[in-house]
């Protein structure tokens, strides 16, 4: 039975080759989407879950609000807050403070010597933590060599495999040597564990001591206190049992409220809370140890896409079936006439549809492995995560066929099942007796609702992209190289205006300006501030960048009022932005003029200036209020305006300079452009991603329009030949075959133009400065579709029109 199943469905295929190329390709193009994007989507979902504890683990994080602000969150918990909730919460089995930072290690030449060979950390892929032995009960790193006790020795450091197999050759020849980190810790490698997950969120390579971030707090931002909170400082607590959660969560909620009222919040104004971990890699109000995030929405939309572009594939399936069904009806006449049940006929439309999928699946599996490279432009799944070989992808095709074929061919087998044989006999069964016309209609209108709806999409991020890009930031981002690692320690302080002075030797820079932090970054100083003598706090903080007096000149900041800071190696004088002032109520810049401006508990200092407003993050942030001013110790980084022309030849030169005068750091530079840039990876991504799918929805819908553009042809043939030979044009043919199409193409594009304005006002939300959705997007869109279908459908049509009518009408 199954024999014959099969050599009947491989016979009907050879038969018609048009109609079974056509689904293949259509299905072979939706299951390869279907599969990038299930790897895609099942690398992001499997974040985290290779701790053993995972679904118990949780990390402190904090929340705050203020009536005029609204809330705001963040990862970093002051340190004091960490020691409360150690000793307080007694539903933590397990606990683990980390203090977060990307150092540079060197392996010196000799002992005592600060030079050697020197390595930094990746700060797209790995950092270095300081740590407490406690850390390695609260997550499960594997260890090579040592155990967790080492870290309680304030000189220790635990190298990940990669980082003592890169400094020493091997994990055992790393055990006893010693590095210097920053020029300044001298530690010895205690220990070895396995490299961090690649789907992981603590990409931690280094962990050093907690001890000697406390005795060297200065020189790694470590602040004691209450009123001080980074992101670097972070806290994980692992429950006794999972339905620990609200519980241990309730007991949080309540640390440190005195100790925030008491520095001058409200109250409630700031809180904590657990988040799990299986949610931190999908949240993205806080930040991560690791670099990648990705929203569970996100994700859903992407699921989505590769579903419906799979639908439409067996959609052509299901359209093309029904619409052959006539031809077919005098082979279900003979076989029910021989005895053949509905049950038999069924399940041979089946093995028949079970065949193509069959085929389209191995294809789609060949196109999903060519196009592997693709995914990369749109994700950050590695090469190293198994495809093929993974077992989960194997159960997910076999799903896929499962579901596939009897998706695209249950309805078609019914239907033609159901042929009444005497009918079929008679050749008496037609496209209109036997239904499924009103079906086939809505399967093309959503066929191009989809895809119209996607071209939309496309049109949308595109153009925000554009729009940032040409916005006015506030600065000029152009010509900006920026050179980070400078130290800032005593010896590093000293050699820096050496520096600065070097680079204003080299004939293409025009101007160098030393600080903490370029104009625009994922950075967040913040501080809470007075405004006016003697005046109380602000009801919002300001987001806060110490640099020298040569910032303005560098970025081309543009003061509205006043001047810039005069030079000064401490915190003397400040510039405020205008968003600072319009919250504030002033609304004459001249007015704050040598008006005094607290931060924090400091004396005051005078205001001098107001610049315009620049965006200090990406266009998803709205402007924060801004202080600036000068504080030599916080200059980490140089801004180096470069006059064009040689540019390689002038980075050359800058590195040289810099190598000279900091040859115990690792020479780090990038444009300041190509820094913004980085903002907008998910963005660019996502853009590639919906050009990517509306053309494969688009290809698809028109590949299914096609074969029923052939299928309608060849069913009015004799009558193309009756109006040929009565005197109609050919473009009276291709009009009459082409119309019904366009109808349901039209139809199809405003039911989809209200939906896709949904969608993109939604995604459009996530954006500060944002374009508005204009009415060209969707005529464009819709424009592009009609037209697409229009060839697509005028290519069959045509070839019917240009039969002679003679045999046309010779022809049954």
């Amino acid at each position: 039975m199954f024999q014959n199943y099969l050599n009947t469905s491989i016979r009907y295929l050879l038969k018609n080759r048009t109609y079974a190329a056509i689904n293949i390709l259509g299905l072979s193009i939706g299951i390869a989407a279907c599969l990038l994007l299930f790897r895609l989507v099942q690398y992001e979902l499997s974040f985290n879950t290779g701790f053993q504890n995972h679904d118990r683990i949780v990390r402190v994080v904090a929340r705050t609000f203020s009536p005029s602000e609204g809330e705001g969150f963040n990862s970093g918990i002051p340190i004091p807050a960490i020691d409360a909730i150690q000793n307080t919460v007694s539903q933590f089995s397990g606990f683990a403070r980390v203090h977060v930072t990307w150092p540079t290690i060197t392996v010196p030449d000799r002992p005592g010597s600060m030079l050697g060979k020197k390595f930094l950390t990746d700060d797209m892929k790995e950092v270095a933590t300081f740590a407490e032995p406690g850390f390695f009960q609260v997550f499960d790193f594997k260890w090579i060599e040592g155990d967790a006790s080492v870290l309680s020795r304030p000189e220790s450091i635990v190298m990940s495999r990669h980082w003592a197999e890169k400094c020493f050759g091997s994990c055992a020849a790393a055990i006893g040597k010693t590095v210097v980190m920053d020029n300044l810790l001298l530690l010895t490698v205690a220990g070895v564990v396995e490299d961090a997950a690649v789907n992981s969120d603590l990409p931690i390579s280094l962990f050093v001591s907690y001890q000697a971030l406390k005795k060297n707090g200065a020189a790694y931002n470590y602040f004691p206190g209450w009123g001080s909170t980074s992101s670097n400082d972070q806290a994980f607590g692992l429950l006794s049992n999972k339905g620990q959660l609200a519980a241990a969560d309730a007991v949080v909620r309540n640390v440190g409220q005195s100790e925030y009222k008491a520095n001058g919040g409200g109250e409630g104004e700031k809180a904590h809370f657990l988040q799990p971990l299986r949610d931190m890699h999908f949240d993205n109000r806080f930040s991560n140890i690791g670099t990648h995030q990705i929203t569970r929405e996100r994700l859903g939309v992407l699921s989505a896409i590769a579903l419906l572009i799979l639908a439409m594939a067996c959609f052509n399936f299901i359209n093309l079936a029904t619409a052959q069904a006539a031809g077919r009806a005098r082979e279900v006449g003979v076989r029910k006439t021989l005895g053949g049940s509905r049950g038999q006929l069924i399940g041979q439309f089946l093995g028949e549809t079970s065949v193509i999928v069959l085929i389209s699946v191995c294809a789609g599996t060949m196109l999903a492995f060519l196009g592997l490279p693709l995914l990369k432009l749109i994700s950050d799944v590695p090469d190293s995560w198994p495809f093929l070989s993974n077992p989960i992808v194997s159960i997910f095709l076999v799903t896929l066929t499962i579901l596939v074929s009897l998706l695209s061919g249950f309805y078609p087998a019914l239907v033609l099942a159901a042929f009444n044989p005497a009918k079929a006999l008679k050749n008496s069964i037609t496209a209109r007796t036997i239904g499924g016309i009103p079906l086939r209609k809505a399967l093309v209108v959503t066929q191009f609702v989809i895809a119209h709806a996607l071209i939309v999409g496309a049109l949308v991020v595109v153009s925000q992209m554009e729009f940032i890009r040409k916005k006015d930031l506030g600065f000029t981002p152009d010509l900006v190289y920026t050179v980070s690692g400078i130290p800032t320690d005593s010896s590093g302080m000293a050699r820096m205006d050496y520096f600065k002075q070097q680079l204003l030797q080299i004939s293409t820079v025009e101007s160098v300006s030393l600080g903490n932090d370029a104009p625009a970054s994922s950075n967040t100083w913040g501080s809470n501030f007075g405004y006016g003598r003697g005046a109380k706090d602000a009801p919002f903080g300001a987001n806060l960048k110490f640099v020298d007096a040569d910032y303005f000149k560098t970025y081309h900041l543009r003061l509205v009022a006043g001047r810039g800071m005069e030079p000064s190696d401490t915190l003397r004088e400040v510039v405020i932005n205008q968003t600072m002032l319009r919250k504030l109520g002033v609304t004459d810049p001249t007015t704050a003029i040598d008006q005094e401006l607290r931060l924090g508990a400091r004396r005051g200092l005078k205001i001098v200036g107001v610049v315009e407003d620049f965006n200090q993050h990406s266009m998803r942030d709205p402007i924060d209020p801004v202080v600036i001013s000068t504080r030599k110790e916080f200059y980490q980084m140089a801004g180096i305006k470069i006059r064009p022309g040689n540019m390689n030849a002038t980075v050359a030169a800058i590195q040289k300079v810099f190598d000279a005068s900091f040859p115990e750091q690792i020479f780090v530079g990038k444009y300041f452009d190509e820094r913004i840039e980085e903002f907008y990876r998910d963005e660019d991504r996502f853009s590639a991603m919906c050009k990517g799918f509306a053309l494969l929805a688009v290809l698809i819908s028109c590949l299914g329009l096609f074969g029923l553009a052939a299928h309608t042809a060849a069913q009015r043939t004799k009558e193309i030949g009756v109006r040929k030979v009565l005197g109609a044009s050919i473009t009276g043919i291709v009009g009459l075959l082409a119309k019904d199409f366009l109808k349901l193409i039209l139809i199809a594009i405003v039911v989809a133009s209200p939906l896709a304005w949904y969608l993109m006002h939604a995604w459009l939300d996530d954006f500060a400065y944002r374009i508005d959705l204009k009415l060209w997007m969707f005529l464009a869109a819709g424009t592009l579709a009609a037209l697409v279908a229009a060839c697509t459908i005028s290519f069959q049509s045509i070839k019917a029109a240009l039969m002679d009518p003679v045999k046309s009408l010779r022809s049954e």
